[in-house]
């Protein structure tokens, strides 16, 4: 069997796969005396290889397709000890298998999914990454943005769970002074209210203006008035007079 010395591509999967197919499909049935197993163990890591075609060079491809099968048949073995012990050691891949196997694979590789899946790993890794030392002190510390997106959904709830309890169980509505119905308050509403306590009168002309104390001009003149006007009142004419 000749060895794979090419870039691993959409165009030459199918023909990676036919020529390794049947030695991987016999490695795997041998540790796992399953089929079943076996088949998923050979799907898996022809996937495996093909995604992570474009950092293996040429030399590398089966090489990688070798380990990564080792480890899918490592894993399913220790997940699933082999029981039963009655079955053959070896079987050979029969073409109808072999068709159903390509045909999984390819449709998992041509599926949207996986074509996102590839998009978003190839732009993390073309992505250039600067160290700064805020990014440093949140990498040290642990924090994630999954962690901060689930800090900021738990404040929501938080403070949504507040208010509705506040309104429902508390009644915190009758402590928060509502508004007329007109939507605001007016300056004379508010000072109405308090003018009966002011030591102020409203109308000019129910309450007298406080007078001046009286001047000692003033006295003098109201009593020279009041002694000409009793002087006058008490004279009368007399027939002798003349």
């Amino acid at each position: 069997m000749d060895m794979w010395n090419e870039k691993l591509t959409r165009e030459n999967i199918e023909t990676f796969y036919d020529m390794y197919a049947a030695f991987a499909y016999r490695c795997a049935y041998k540790n796992l005396r399953d089929t079943t197993r076996a088949e998923m163990c050979v799907v898996d890591a022809f996937i495996d290889t093909y995604h992570k075609r474009a950092k293996l060079s040429e030399e590398k491809v089966i090489y990688y397709f070798s380990d990564a099968l080792q480890y899918h048949v490592n894993e399913l073995a220790g997940r699933f000890p082999v029981i039963n012990d009655s079955a053959p050691t070896e079987k050979n891949l029969d073409e109808y298998t072999a068709s159903t196997m390509k045909h999984t694979i390819l449709e998992k590789i041509d599926s949207p999914r996986f074509r996102i899946a590839e998009f978003m790993a190839a732009s993390s890794d073309n992505k250039i990454r600067r160290n700064t030392p805020l990014a440093d002190y949140f990498q040290n510390s642990g924090i994630t943005i999954m962690l901060l997106i689930k800090l900021v959904i738990l404040a929501i709830v938080i403070a949504v769970t507040t208010y509705f309890g506040a309104v429902t169980f508390f009644h915190a509505n009758d402590f928060i002074q509502s508004r007329t119905q007109r939507g605001t308050y007016k300056m004379e509403e508010y000072i109405v209210g308090i003018l009966d306590y002011l030591p102020v009168s409203i109308g000019g002309n129910d309450a007298a203006a406080p007078s001046d104390p009286p001047t000692s001009e003033t006295t003098a003149e109201t009593e020279n008035t009041e002694s000409a006007s009793d002087t006058e009142g008490t004279s009368e004419p007399s027939a002798t007079v003349g």
